[in-house]
């Protein structure tokens, strides 16, 4: 436990699977956490019964989280914010909440996507849109229901304020979560959502009937572009190797809970992508990995980075090829006479 001099207050703006799991681990590690919902039924469940509604099996949060509707009644006392919403939806979010914040808050992305509309990462929108310049995003495998049962992993806050770092890891530390840091934020963030490109890959090609020899060499080829791709950005592609990227990518790769995976493996047994989306939508929850795949490809023309891997995912997803097996074989080159 902190003491009472190093205890804060955060405030976890969104109280989906990330949102709750992490506001858990937050009191855990002896932390005032509020967990803001827009859900009064939510927020009802977690303070009377500690148990979310929808998800985690009936595990329950740890008793001291304490959900509300009353953002204006929270944020701006908060020391550390959390936005824990899709990728499409934090500009508005951050927006709406702007007025509540100040510039000596943190402020925690937990999000690993790119914006929709401008492909901006999380920690761009929310610098343009709130008071603050101590910005900082998470990284690494964090699969929301192993943090509610307690169980062990490594976890990556990188931002370019000092305050920022100090206050994820004060935040999030426990005797089973370990807090990694680092100040080079761009790499990081890129790594965390390009990331999903691999796993919705990997997850095509198990939907195919590639077999496992086959999805080995699609992880390999996979990451490869990636790091091909941040090395011509100028970013420090090494960081995909380590938890934002290959340890990451095991983990969705390996988990049924993990939605870009899923999605990937549906898709590869054909599935049509608006049908998926909208049943996650229903459930609550989104797939970044399907942005991060069109800014994927954006980025891969921009910097003249070869990725016949992601062009051929990039053709499935968004129905301009029917090919299937036969375009991912081609871009492995392992068509027929090779």
């Amino acid at each position: 436990m902190v003491s009472e001099r190093d205890s804060l207050t955060v405030a976890v703006i969104g109280s989906g699977t990330m949102g709750a799991a992490l506001s858990h681990t937050i009191a855990t590690a002896g932390h005032a956490c509020t967990l803001l919902t827009w859900d009064d039924w939510v927020m009802e469940s977690i303070n009377a019964t500690h148990r979310h509604p929808l998800f985690f099996g009936g595990l329950s949060l740890h008793p001291q989280v304490r959900s509300s509707t009353r953002f204006d009644a929270h944020v701006s006392g908060a020391d550390l914010i959390l936005m824990a919403v899709p990728s499409h939806a934090m500009r508005g979010v951050a927006r709406s909440v702007s007025h509540l914040t100040h510039a000596r808050q943190s402020v925690l992305s937990v999000t690993k996507g790119f914006e929709p509309t401008t492909h901006d990462l999380m920690s761009q929108v929310l610098a343009e849109e709130l008071d603050t310049e101590h910005i900082g995003t998470l990284s690494g495998p964090n699969i929301t229901l192993d943090l509610v049962k307690n169980l062990p992993t490594a976890l990556v806050i990188a931002s370019n304020s000092p305050q920022m770092r100090q206050h994820g890891k004060r935040a999030l530390a426990t005797p089973t979560v370990k807090i990694n840091l680092s100040d080079d934020i761009l790499s990081y963030e890129y790594a965390s959502a390009l990331k999903n490109i691999v796993a919705l890959e990997i997850g095509i090609v198990t939907g195919l009937g590639l077999g496992d020899n086959f999805r080995g060499l699609v992880l390999a080829e996979g990451m490869a572009e990636i790091v091909c791709l941040m090395t011509r950005m100028g970013l420090q592609s090494d960081v995909f190797y380590g938890l934002a990227g290959l340890s990451d990518i095991f983990l969705t790769c390996s988990s049924h809970f993990a939605r870009n995976y899923t999605i990937g493996v549906r898709l590869g047994e054909g599935s049509c992508l608006p049908e998926l989306l909208d049943e996650l939508e229903a459930s609550g929850e989104t797939a970044e990995g399907v942005e991060s795949l069109l800014v994927g490809k954006l980025l891969t023309q921009q910097h003249r980075s070869q990725s016949p891997l992601l062009d051929a995912t990039h053709a499935l997803v968004y129905g301009e090829s029917n090919l299937g097996a036969e375009a991912f074989l081609s871009a492995m080159q392992m068509g027929s006479g090779n």
